[in-house]
């Protein structure tokens, strides 16, 4: 894993830093990994991307969602956390249930990992929507 990637989730899992508590949910975990950026969604939620040594192009890594957008205390547990994964409709946060329930669509399911605070999802790669119909030429 890359340096950067290390320090990163170090900072936003550490309770004595001044940031907010943040739950994983890695998509993809990578192997040989170059360079990652960072973006910020809306309701503080951050996507990590990253683009490794052998593979063309960047892909999603994870992303983090901060603690208290999910209702919850810092120190809360894993199955209460996933409890609300399982069932954004208990999320209070419009931006961030809408955010949850557009990863459980693409990756199907979210599943714990052994770590606090962390885990992961049940399908790597995106689940393709299926389009009926007929696609013009050019598009």
């Amino acid at each position: 894993m890359n340096d950067k990637l290390k320090e990163f989730l170090k900072k936003i899992h550490d309770p004595k830093n001044n940031l907010s508590i943040y739950a994983t949910i890695i998509v993809r975990p990578g192997k040989n990994i170059l360079d990652l950026k960072i973006k910020k969604e809306e309701a503080n939620i951050l996507k990590i991307i990253v683009h490794e040594e052998k593979g063309t192009g960047w892909f999603t890594h994870s992303f983090h969602i901060p603690i208290k957008n999910l209702g919850l205390s810092a120190d809360s547990k894993n199955k209460e956390i996933l409890a609300k994964f399982s069932n954004p409709n208990q999320i209070s946060n419009k931006a961030t249930k809408a955010y949850v329930e557009d990863i459980l669509r693409k990756y199907v399911d979210i599943l714990p990992e052994k770590k606090k605070h962390y885990f992961k999802t049940q399908r790597y790669k995106k689940k393709k929507e299926m389009q009926t119909g007929v696609k013009l030429k050019g598009f």
